[in-house]
């Protein structure tokens, strides 16, 4: 430290002595060829470090060498899009509607054609015809079966069989042995006639279902459709005629064997009110008779002598 120097206040350092000592070495190492000779010693590793604590950071390298900008997020990359839109006007509420009607339009034409082509291929290896083109903006109604104009003609082709009440009656509708060994099965003259009825309608015969009820019992049950038909001797009477629909009469027996002014009509029972089936098995009754199926029929489950067929109502 000097004091009462000119120019320097008091407490500061001159580092005089270490430059003249500095000079000192540097003229002694210069004068003295050995030590001429030996390099000076670098500097401390750590000087660095105590002058400078904060380094530079290092600088870009420029050329091919250079670093790569880091990729923008999908977020940012999205919302630089929407900014980019919104700029040229395309995120106006006109536009957006205009592009949204023209991606639903695009969709619905995708799924037409990728449908047409579906369906060609499979029409090529399944054996199907191809489908006849349309719109795709065509409606299909799923197409109702045809109404016959009879509700118990459309019940049983609904089903596929015909429900019948039956009364056990000898020659007309018998339930024997199919066999020796086989089920019971109904058999006779009003069986015969019902198979026939059966075709017509276009049902199996042999998927008939038949249903035994009492004779107090079968207008109710064919009232309430639990029966589409009643045979089996249904006699026909004044009071029937009022209650249900009666197709006939097929067939007419005396009363009591040997008096033949006494005689008994038989028909054939339908629901109430249902003309358009009356129609149809009053039909199939007039071929039976007209083609000599009736008195076919007639010899083979009543025997012989074969009587006249009656007059059927119409």
């Amino acid at each position: 430290m000097l004091s009462g120097v000119p120019g320097i206040r008091h407490g500061t350092v001159v580092p005089v002595r270490f430059a003249a000592l500095s000079n000192h070495q540097s003229s002694t190492r210069a004068d003295d060829p050995q030590r001429r000779a030996e390099p000076e010693d670098p500097a401390p590793d750590h000087y660095d470090a105590l002058v400078h604590p904060w380094p530079d950071p290092p600088r870009k390298p420029a050329g091919p060498n250079a670093w790569p900008r880091p990729e923008p997020s999908p977020g940012a990359r999205a919302w630089t899009a929407l900014r980019g839109l919104h700029r040229r006007g395309w995120l106006r509420p006109r536009r957006i509607g205009c592009l949204l009607v023209a991606f639903i339009v695009l969709g619905i034409a995708a799924l037409w054609v990728l449908g047409r082509t579906v369906d060609e291929v499979t029409g090529l290896f399944g054996g199907r015809p191809a489908p006849v083109a349309g719109s795709p903006f065509d409606l299909v109604v799923p197409a109702r079966p045809a109404s016959s104009g009879s509700p118990t003609i459309d019940r049983i082709t609904q089903r596929h069989k015909l429900i019948v009440g039956i009364h056990e009656t000898p020659g007309l509708a018998q339930l024997v042995l199919a066999g020796s060994t086989g089920p019971k099965k109904y058999t006779g003259f009003d069986i015969a006639l019902l198979e026939l009825i059966a075709r017509d309608l276009g049902v199996d015969p042999a998927s008939t279902s038949f249903k035994p009820l009492a004779v107090s019992s079968r207008e109710a049950a064919l009232s309430r459709g639990e029966a589409d038909l009643l045979l089996g001797g249904y006699e026909i009477t004044p009071q029937r005629r009022a209650e249900v629909g009666i197709a006939g009469p097929y067939l007419v027996r005396p009363r009591r064997a040997g008096n033949p002014v006494e005689t008994t009509e038989y028909g054939i029972g339908l629901p109430p009110g249902d003309e358009v089936l009356r129609e149809r098995v009053t039909a199939v009754l007039q071929r039976a008779i007209d083609d000599g199926t009736w008195a076919r029929l007639y010899g083979e489950y009543l025997g012989a002598p074969v009587p006249s067929p009656p007059p059927l109502a119409h």
